[in-house]
């Protein structure tokens, strides 16, 4: 197997095969291209939180620019919720 066996239950089939579809585009394998698109999101975010939070100091006022979620349309719906998973973990309880 070649290690893609979680992603494929978190894909539906049509949803794999265009990551699958990005990921061979761009001569990666389909984890790694997981992998780098969680971690260019995650950094997305974080300077985007960073320039938020500067602003709000500066100017006494928060406004929330508009954020593309991909430079391919908006991605696969199991990507876009993965994604939003680690944006917006689950709160603890205690």
């Amino acid at each position: 197997m070649d290690g893609t066996a979680l992603l494929r239950d978190l894909f539906t089939p049509d949803e794999f095969d265009a990551v699958r579809s990005h990921a061979d585009h761009l001569g990666v394998t389909v984890i790694e291209y997981v992998r780098q698109t969680a971690a260019e999101r995650a950094l997305e975010r974080l300077h985007l939180a960073r320039a938020i939070e500067a602003q709000d100091l500066r100017l006494g006022t928060l406004s929330i620019p508009h954020v593309e979620r991909g430079r391919h349309g908006e991605g696969p719906p199991a990507m876009r919720r993965f994604l939003d998973a680690l944006t917006h973990p689950p709160e603890k309880r205690s």
